[in-house]
Order: structure tokens, then C-alpha cells, then sequence
């Protein structure tokens, strides 16, 4: 399967006409129809629905649109890379993330080091569908709190602690730490069950054989903080404090409550080699930095 042929392909998806893509891409017409003739005799499957009007994709045709627009994609990227002098600083990758990682790793890495490395950007998911979200979009690696499926490439990256967060009048504001089981005398403000915060602190409260008063279950950590601020109750987040919240380290079983971090990515990926340096370099950043309790805004 020729990359020439999936933009023919796809000139004649966008165009809805063999005469029109032939122009778009610059091929006489009966050789763009040949080669449409043979990938789809390739791929076993009529790719368009042929008739009077503009040609329209089948249900194969819609199905491997978005395939090949990717093949396409990621070859132009791969090209870019490959033709520039400073090929690495040049790559734009993008990141998969939970948003509570986005706020609270991702971005101050990229303002510390984003400079020496490719550009990044990022997309939010939620935890327990990141993995799945990264086969079958276009974005290049992923982190989760859940580890990646056996086929992709994968990093631990050390653990994401778990934040008590308290506004700065409460009787614990004073403190670095609360252990769990007074921590669970308070109102609290915790993440949706889906949510891994939620599950690994739930998982920690049923070990102790204790119960808690669930102020309110919220979708955002954001909106957890917030309602923190306006005094409805103690939150339990990832999340670095907003505001002006104090942070507190959640002790249980002899340490700190947290959940595990893991990159995943397509070893097949073209700058697998470089997104795995980012990983690193992510790892690093990470552990010199979780000990501490996180910066608010």
C-alpha cells in the first residue's frame, strides 16, 4: 500500500469526483482510477459507492478514511522530521493525558524544559479511557494512572500523590500531612467514582474498615478546589492547590497515599526513539519534584 495511492484516495473522498482529485493531485484521471481499482482490490472492499452523482464512501470507505488520513499525517510528520537540520526541536508531539496530570506535571515540565525539547501540546481524557482514546486517534503517547495494554511501549513513571486540600483558615492548614483515618472525621469533596483518585482512595478507606461523609462526588478536580474554597469541605485530589488552598499528604500504611503514573506509546511510532526521551526526561522531572507538596496558583 503506496502513500501516493491514500492520497488519491482520500482527493477522491474530499472531492466526491475522480476528474477533481486527478487535478487536486496533479495524475491524469485513468491512472488515479486504476490505483483506486487496486487498493481496493487490495484491501478486499469496494471503498466508494459508484453511481449517477458524486462518488460517496461505503462503509469500508468511511471506515478507512480516517486510517489513511493518518498514514498520511504521520508520513508528512516523519518527513519533516528527517528533513530538518534540528529534526528533535523541530517535532510537535502530542500527549494524552487525565487533566489533573495536565495541570500538575505536564505543564510545569514543559515550562522548565520545554525549551530543549520538541514542541508538546496536550489532550484530555479521562484515566480509564486514555489508552484506548490513544489507538485511535492521532495523538503519540499517552499517561495514565492505569497501566497501557500489552501491545504499546510502556514507562512507569513513578507514583502521583494524593492531595488533601484545605483553605487556609481550617484547623489543618497548618500541617504537611493529615493521617487517613483523621482525615475521614471531615466533610469531603472527592472525585466521581471512574475517577483512579477516587478508586485508590476508596481502596485505602475500605483497608482501615472506615467510612467517610461524602460532601459532594465532583467531575473536576477544578470544581472540587473551588467548592474547597467556598468552604463545603475537604478535597481529595492529584491536583496541584488552587485558590490558595494548602496542600496536605494523606498518610497511610507507613507512607503517602498516591496512585501510579505509566507512559504508553506505538512502538511502531516513527519517533518512538524520541518520544521515549521525553518519557524519561518526564520521569526525571517527576521524581525530583514529588516529595514536595505541589505549588498552587
Amino acid at each position: 500500500m503506496e502513500l501516493r495511492v491514500l492520497r488519491y484516495f482520500l482527493a477522491v473522498a474530499d472531492t466526491g469526483s475522480v476528474t477533481a482529485a486527478a487535478r487536486a493531485v496533479h495524475v491524469a484521471q485513468p491512472s488515479v482510477s486504476r490505483q483506486l481499482r487496486a487498493l481496493e482490490h487490495e484491501l478486499g472492499a469496494a471503498l466508494f459507492v459508484r453511481g449517477p452523482g458524486p462518488l460517496r464512501l461505503s462503509a469500508a470507505g468511511k471506515r478507512f478514511r480516517p486510517i489513511a488520513r493518518d498514514l498520511v499525517t504521520r508520513a508528512g510528520r516523519a518527513a519533516d522530521v528527517m528533513r530538518s537540520a534540528d529534526g528533535e526541536r523541530s517535532l510537535i508531539l502530542t500527549v494524552l493525558a487525565p487533566p489533573a496530570t495536565v495541570n500538575y506535571l505536564l505543564a510545569p515540565f514543559i515550562a522548565a524544559h520545554g525549551a530543549d525539547l520538541p514542541m508538546l501540546d496536550a489532550r484530555q481524557e479521562e484515566p480509564l479511557r486514555v489508552f484506548e482514546t490513544l489507538a485511535r486517534d492521532d495523538t503519540d503517547f499517552a499517561i495514565s494512572t492505569i497501566p497501557p495494554p500489552g501491545q504499546l511501549e510502556s514507562r512507569s513513571l513513578g507514583d502521583a500523590r494524593i492531595w488533601a486540600q484545605v483553605p487556609p483558615g481550617h484547623r489543618l492548614a497548618g500541617r504537611a500531612s493529615v493521617p487517613l483515618p483523621e482525615l475521614l472525621s471531615e466533610p469531603l469533596i472527592v472525585m466521581n467514582q471512574l475517577n483512579l483518585t477516587r478508586l485508590a482512595f476508596d481502596e485505602a478507606v475500605t483497608e482501615i474498615s472506615m467510612a467517610y461523609e461524602i460532601a459532594h462526588e465532583a467531575e473536576s478536580s477544578a470544581i472540587a478546589q473551588a467548592l474547597t474554597a467556598a468552604g463545603r469541605g475537604v478535597c481529595v485530589v492529584t491536583d496541584g492547590p488552587r485558590f490558595g488552598l494548602r496542600a496536605l499528604r494523606v498518610e497511610h500504611g507507613g507512607g503517602p497515599l498516591s496512585v501510579p503514573l505509566y507512559a504508553g506509546w506505538d512502538p511502531t511510532h516513527y519517533a518512538s526513539a524520541i518520544i521515549d526521551r521525553v518519557v524519561d526526561r518526564i520521569r526525571t522531572y517527576h521524581e525530583t519534584r514529588s516529595a514536595a507538596p505541589p505549588l498552587g496558583d
